[in-house]
C-alpha cells in the first residue's frame, strides 16, 4: 500500500474513510449495503430519498413499531436528505450537493435518465468518482432488462448451485435462493470497488465510473460449478454421485436434535466411527454390522443411523455433545441459532454487535464490521457502540446550508484546503 493511502488510514479514531464525502442515490439493497459499510469505515454518506420515503422503508421484517429492521441496518451511519428531483429546484439541489462530494453510489437507471436527457448524473459523471450499480450493468445487450434479486439468483446459476446436488432432484427443485445474501455479497463488492476508484483517481478529476453489474457479481461466486465444466462433467443435472459421498445432513455429515438446538457431526472414517459409537456409550444397534459395519454400509444406511442417533441426542444438550465428540477427535460443531450467536462469548467479547435503536424506543443487536481496524499507533476504530435507526430525511436546503457552513470554516483556516475535491494534501 502506498504512503498516500496509508497517511489516511492513520488519521484519526474516526475511520480509514474519514476524509471522504459520498452520496448514494437510489434504492437498491447492495448499493445501500456498499455505503454503510463506507460509513463504518468514517465516510461521511448522504443518502438522496424521494419525498415519498425510500421503497426499502416498508420491507420486513418490521419492529413492532412498524419500522423496517432491513432499512435501519442498510441506512444506519447516514444522513438521509430528501430531495424531488423531479423538479427543477431539487434537481438544481442535487447538483449543488455532487459538487461537494467525493464519490457518488447510484443505480444504473439513475445514469441511464442522465444520458437520455435528464441531468440526474450527467455533471455528476465528470465530476466525482461515480459507481453505478444495476441489475445487467450499464453496457450489453440485457443493461434495460427489469428484474428482481430472486430472478438475480436465478438467471445467474447461483440458485441453482446452491439447490445442487442433491438426492431426488425431483422432489427438491431448484426454486428457493439465498434471502438478502445475495444483496449483501454484491455490497461488499460495491464497497470494495468504491475504495479502489478513490484511491486510483487520487486528486484526477473527473474521477473514474465503475460499472457494477449485480449479475456479474454472483456469477463470480461460481467456482465449482465452472471447475466442473471444465472437468468435463454434466453440470446441468442435479443429481448426486453417490461416488462423492454425502456431504449434507443425512449422509457423512448427520444433523442431530439436541435438548436445546442441534449439531452436526461428521463421523466419516472407519476409526471415527468407532470412536462415536464409544461417545454414545455404545448402544446394541452399533454392532449391527448390516446396519453400520463400514462407510459404504452406513451410507447406504444413513436415514436409519440418524433416527437412532437422534434418540440419543435429544436428550442431551449440544455443549455436551460438541464437546464430547471433539475430545474423542470426532468432527463436531453446533448449528447456531440467533440466540446462540447473540451470546457467543467470542463474537461478544470482540464487540462484534452493535445496539440499533429505533424511535419507538425498540432496539436489537446487529452485526458490525467483521473486523478489527487498528493504526501503528493503535488507534481503534469503535465497534460495538450504539447506533439509532435512520429517521425521515432534513430538506436538501439545510443539508447544503450545513456543508456550506462547514466549508466556510474550512476555507477560513490557512492549514485546510477546500472541499469539494478529493486531494493529496486534503486526505492526509
Amino acid at each position: 500500500m502506498d504512503e498516500y493511502f496509508m497517511n489516511r488510514f492513520i488519521k484519526s479514531f474516526k475511520g480509514p474513510l474519514a476524509d471522504v464525502r459520498v452520496v448514494e442515490i437510489g434504492s437498491d439493497a447492495a448499493l445501500a449495503f456498499g455505503a454503510r459499510l463506507l460509513a463504518d469505515l468514517g465516510a461521511e454518506v448522504i443518502k438522496v430519498e424521494p419525498p415519498q420515503g425510500d421503497a426499502l422503508r416498508c420491507a420486513q421484517p418490521l419492529t413492532a413499531g412498524g419500522e423496517s429492521v432491513l432499512f435501519a441496518y442498510l441506512n444506519y451511519g447516514k444522513r438521509i436528505v430528501q430531495l424531488d428531483t423531479d423538479r427543477s429546484d431539487g434537481q438544481a439541489l442535487l447538483d449543488e450537493l455532487l459538487g461537494k462530494t467525493d464519490l457518488v453510489l447510484a443505480e444504473g437507471s439513475q445514469l441511464a435518465r442522465a444520458e437520455d436527457g435528464g441531468a440526474t448524473l450527467r455533471e455528476c459523471a465528470g465530476r466525482p468518482v461515480t459507481v453505478a450499480v444495476s441489475p445487467h450493468g450499464l453496457w450489453g445487450p440485457g443493461t434495460a432488462r427489469h428484474t428482481s434479486s430472486f430472478v438475480l439468483q436465478h438467471t445467474s446459476g447461483f440458485a441453482f448451485h446452491q439447490a445442487s446436488p442433491v438426492t431426488d432432484p425431483e422432489a427438491t427443485p431448484p426454486v428457493s435462493c439465498a434471502d438478502w445474501e445475495g444483496d449483501l455479497a454484491a455490497g461488499l463488492m460495491v464497497a470494495i470497488s468504491s475504495i479502489w476508484a478513490i484511491e486510483s483517481a487520487g486528486a484526477a478529476r473527473p474521477g473514474p465510473i465503475v460499472d457494477m453489474s449485480r449479475e456479474d457479481a454472483l456469477v463470480y461466486l461460481l467456482v465449482e460449478p465452472f471447475a466442473d465444466w471444465q472437468a468435463g462433467a454434466d453440470v446441468s443435472q442435479r443429481q448426486r454421485d453417490p461416488a462423492k459421498g454425502l456431504t449434507i445432513a443425512g449422509g457423512l455429515v448427520w444433523y442431530l436434535p439436541c435438548a436445546d438446538g442441534g449439531v452436526m457431526v461428521s463421523p466419516r472414517e472407519d476409526h471415527q466411527w468407532q470412536r462415536w459409537c464409544e461417545v454414545m456409550g455404545l448402544p446394541a444397534w452399533t454392532a449391527d454390522a448390516s446396519l453400520c459395519g463400514d462407510r459404504v454400509i452406513r451410507t447406504n444406511n444413513a436415514a436409519k443411523i440418524q433416527e437412532k442417533m437422534a434418540d440419543w441426542s435429544r436428550t442431551r444438550s449440544s455443549k455436551d455433545v460438541v464437546a464430547a465428540a471433539q475430545s474423542a477427535r470426532v468432527a463436531c460443531f453446533p448449528v447456531s441459532t440467533p440466540r446462540d450467536l447473540i451470546e457467543n462469548v467470542q463474537l461478544r467479547d470482540r464487540k462484534f454487535y452493535s445496539q440499533l435503536c429505533f424511535e419507538s424506543g425498540e432496539a436489537i443487536p446487529v452485526a458490525g464490521l467483521p473486523f478489527r481496524f487498528v493504526t501503528q499507533q493503535g488507534e481503534e476504530l469503535a465497534r460495538g457502540s450504539t447506533v439509532s435507526a435512520p429517521t425521515r430525511g432534513n430538506s436538501g436546503d439545510q443539508v447544503l446550508a450545513e456543508l456550506n457552513r462547514r466549508e466556510a470554516r474550512n476555507t477560513s483556516d490557512a492549514e485546510k484546503p477546500s472541499r469539494g475535491r478529493l486531494s493529496e494534501e486534503s486526505l492526509q
